[in-house]
């Protein structure tokens, strides 16, 4: 006994009281007036219907306004319950579309054994080899969903490949029915649900011939299906990555006359243009004629390594736009982060600048408030390094002394920061303690060390 649009029940020999019905009394509104999604199924619980979605997960799945904690798509909800009418209804994005813990609708057609909605995203092109959290594709969850039997297996394996025959789909389809009815039923009732198999069908899958005795009204069929729209761009099939990784410098590598071999070309020359509407100054200008200790400065290093990591984006492009478009993994040391944040799409051009003009300003104001420098130490192991830091550190009279690693390069390589007083000192006993390398380099502050808190 299905329900009618607004939930109340129908059978051949009823006629639908319209003075009694809710909506058509004082102070009720029409259910039609509802801004409800097509798919909608009132939240009630019925031994001749079947329908076991309740009050909750109507609120999650309705799409008006409530958001699911998991982060469902309506193809998880068609997946779940086994509509192939909301499956055709859904875009391409919300077919593949994986939940908070990774889940896409083809693990949700596995979990709740709906081989006929796994076959229709199989058609459909969806998604359904994603890995979720645990590691498991749908595939695997075939075996590791402890409630499916054996016939509910082969046919989840048949759609997997998409070769489950309709034959097989309607005994899936009957088999899930049977399956979920409520333990205890009369016979009667149990030979009626088996009597409406086909009607059952129609009004749970979506599937079938049967034709149901109302229509839904076509204003209510053109409403859009996800309420509010989703305004994630549909996902493109593209080429595996390749085993590329793209890392990008931070500041002490910059020099007067950088830029000059990569200026002309289109995209750099277009670059620094837009870089230069929003800087407010010229970083071509500084990049070809300095003078040095301007371009040292923090505020104006900081982007110009910026788009200097960007310009020989472009130029790896013309050699290998593979490698660009496709690369495995990106990555940047200290202000080298953001440039692999843009490069990555998290942030476009103009917000990634914006950013790195502010840090760099912050940064450039934190510096200024004590004499500082950074300086690299190569050939000792971590805990020398850090006993000459302390040392360095006490040797130095100033009440805001500081020397520390700052960042680790490689195996016994490391960037150390702190006032210049300790800084400079650092250099001296690393040498003495026959280090390969001690040398100051090319920073205006104390950066990822506590001189730096100003700036936070």
């Amino acid at each position: 006994m299905p329900y009618l649009e607004d939930g109340e029940t129908w059978s051949r020999d009823f006629n639908v009281s319209e003075e009694g019905m809710a909506e058509n009394r004082p102070g009720h509104r029409k259910f039609g007036s509802y801004n409800l999604p097509t798919w909608a199924k009132h939240p009630l619980k019925h031994p001749f219907n079947g329908v076991v979605v309740g009050p909750k997960d109507f609120m999650y799945t309705a799409g008006d306004g409530f958001v699911n904690p998991l982060g469902w798509s309506i193809a998880h909800v068609a997946a779940k319950y086994g509509d192939v009418d909301i499956l055709d209804m859904c875009s391409q994005e919300e077919l593949s579309r994986p939940t908070s813990v990774g889940e896409t609708p083809a693990h949700y057609c596995v979990m709740h054994a709906t081989p006929w909605c796994l076959q229709k995203l199989v058609e459909l092109g969806a998604n359904t080899t994603a890995v979720d959290q645990a590691g498991n594709t749908p595939e695997d969850k075939i075996w590791k969903t402890k409630d499916l039997h054996a016939t509910e297996q082969e046919w989840l394996f048949q759609a997997m490949k998409g070769e489950l025959i309709e034959k097989n789909s309607v005994k899936a389809q009957e088999y899930r029915l049977v399956k979920n009815r409520c333990a205890g039923n009369d016979p009667v009732v149990t030979d009626r649900l088996d009597k409406d198999m086909l009607k059952l069908r129609k009004f749970w899958f979506g599937t079938g011939e049967y034709e149901l005795p109302y229509q839904r009204p076509q204003e209510m069929a053109n409403r859009p299906l996800d309420l509010p729209a989703s305004k994630v761009a549909r996902p493109q099939k593209k080429e595996p990555p390749l085993p590329v990784g793209l890392i990008f410098p931070g500041q002490g590598s910059q020099y007067v006359g950088m830029l000059k071999d990569v200026i002309e070309r289109p995209a750099v020359s277009l670059m620094l243009k837009k870089a230069e509407a929003i800087l407010g100054w010229d970083p071509k200008e500084l990049c070809l004629n300095g003078p040095e200790e301007k371009l040292g400065e923090t505020r104006y290093c900081q982007p110009i390594m910026f788009l200097a990591g960007l310009a020989a984006l472009e130029v790896l492009r013309e050699q290998n736009p593979a490698a660009v478009d496709r690369p495995q993994a990106v990555a940047g040391l200290s202000l080298g982060e953001y440039t692999a944040v843009v490069v990555a799409g998290v942030l476009s051009f103009e917000d990634g600048l914006r950013l790195v003009k502010l840090r760099g300003e912050a940064m450039q104001k934190a510096a200024e408030m004590s004499d500082q420098a950074m300086c690299s130490v190569a050939g000792l192991d971590r805990a020398k390094v850090d006993k000459l830091c302390e040392e360095a550190r006490n040797a130095d009279p100033s009440p805001d002394a500081e020397c520390r690693v700052a960042n680790f390069l490689f195996p016994s390589g490391f960037t150390c920061a702190g006032t210049r007083t300790a800084v400079d000192k650092l250099c001296k006993l690393a040498t003495a303690a026959k280090a390969l390398q001690a040398r100051v380099i090319k920073t205006s502050g104390a950066f990822h060390t506590r001189l730096m808190s100003p700036a936070q």
